[in-house]
């Protein structure tokens, strides 16, 4: 695929708008994001912005959910809605000749939702069905047990965005609607559409279908600062009908637009890649988990950063402790040169791959506006990580791990 020029552009309620023309590509793919997420969910109405985003879509003021649905098969479109923790992410493909249409369905969506007592009802059950399916799975109550015990009950990254059986069901049309008047508005919006077009033609035809949504009067909101707790914190919910016990351990990062992200990313990849050190020790050496890795989930506020395992249920606390040993090492040692350079060749290596489609692109132009990066991010993202040493690993491994004040949540019998 021949790559052209990037156009930028941001329309008078607040929309940032970027194309990009892929020559050569099948498809039109447009990526959007709404800012905000669990900034503006309630606790008592957890998981009303993503049963919101699920709904969104079936129904609007001139079109039923049918009518929606046979209007994107018609023309072998895809078009979906997500909440997360940071946002509501909107993905659009089409063919070219179809993007006009379909951008126009989901400018319709976007402003004129109904939001039908019926389908609210049905997505109700979808979700709390999916949920309690959930909450018998190890993995999926430690890893929310997690961030319970790393973040403080006032704290938006405290709670998982779908909420529980329990909170949702006890959603109303109402609360849908207040929802959507919080969590959608152009002001906090970007989107960015890559394919085979001329890039005025990709932008003017966004441009006019959206420029007209109202700006909602809502003060824009940022992620309040996360503190670390005073000593570590440690809670188990016993599954007693599972073979398997699942441990999530670690507290609290650094933003993605902090500039110890590379060092910290470097660091995260040495100890949670599948060749890292985790692995290699835990899984591989001493044989304590069938599964075992470590990320650094930083956003637009101080994601966390984790390590989570899969255990037999008699190894949970060795294979605690040495997930904390490797911890301690990496803040005391610094790694080989090796493993900096392997490092740092896996996540340039994902970076490309993750751009190799047209909805990758569009993507990774929202992260790059969205976390402030740079709209060339991706051709400068080699002399961010380059430069980083091994000294310079063991540097911001002191600073933003903590093995005495960790989260430890473990779901299992």
């Amino acid at each position: 695929m021949g790559f052209q020029e990037i156009v930028r552009t941001v329309l008078p309620n607040g929309c940032v708008l970027i194309a990009k023309r892929v020559e050569g590509a099948p498809l039109v793919c447009l990526h959007g994001f709404i800012k905000g997420g669990m900034l503006y969910e309630e606790p008592e109405k957890m998981g009303s912005i993503n049963l919101m985003a699920q709904t969104l879509r079936r129904g609007t003021e001139t079109k039923t959910a049918q009518e929606i649905d046979d209007a994107l098969e018609r023309r072998g479109a895809d078009l979906s809605f997500s909440a997360g923790s940071e946002g509501i992410s909107v993905h659009l493909s089409c063919l070219p000749e179809d993007f006009k249409d379909c951008s126009s369905l989901l400018a319709e969506i976007l402003r004129h939702p109904t939001f039908p007592e019926e389908e609210v009802e049905k997505q109700k059950l979808r979700i709390v069905n999916a949920l309690r399916d959930a909450f018998t799975r190890p993995e999926e109550v430690s890893y929310r047990l997690f961030l319970s015990l790393a973040y403080p009950q006032n704290h938006p990254l405290h709670f998982a965005p779908d909420g529980t059986p329990e909170t949702v069901e006890n959603l109303s049309r109402n609360d849908v609607l207040w929802a959507y008047q919080r969590a959608v508005n152009p002001m906090r919006s970007i989107f960015a559409v890559v394919g085979d077009m001329e890039l005025e033609r990709l932008i003017d035809i966004v441009a006019e279908l959206i420029s007209n949504w109202e700006v909602k009067e809502e003060t824009d909101k940022e992620f309040p600062p996360a503190f670390l707790p005073e000593t570590q914190r440690r809670e188990k919910v016993d599954l007693p009908d599972k073979l398997q016990a699942w441990i999530t351990m670690g507290h609290k990062s650094l933003r993605r637009n902090d500039q110890r992200f590379y060092a910290a990313n470097i660091m995260a990849t040495i100890l949670g890649a599948g060749w890292g050190r985790l692995f290699t020790q835990i899984r591989d050496n001493q044989g304590l988990a069938y599964a075992v890795g470590a990320s650094l989930q930083a956003g637009l506020g101080e994601g966390p950063f984790i390590v989570r395992m899969g255990v037999n249920p008699k190894d949970i606390n060795r294979a605690i402790d040495s997930a904390i040993a490797e911890l301690h090492k990496i803040r005391t040692e610094p790694p080989s040169e090796d493993e900096v350079a392997d490092a740092k060749s896996y996540l340039l290596g994902r970076l490309v791959l993750s751009m190799e489609t047209t909805g990758g692109i569009a993507a990774m132009l929202v992260s790059c506006e969205l976390y402030r990066l740079g709209l060339d991010y991706p051709q400068r993202a080699k002399s961010f990580y380059e430069p980083i040493t091994a000294e310079q690993v063991k540097q911001i491994a002191e600073e933003i791990l903590h093995p005495d004040k960790l989260a430890i949540a473990i779901a299992g019998p």
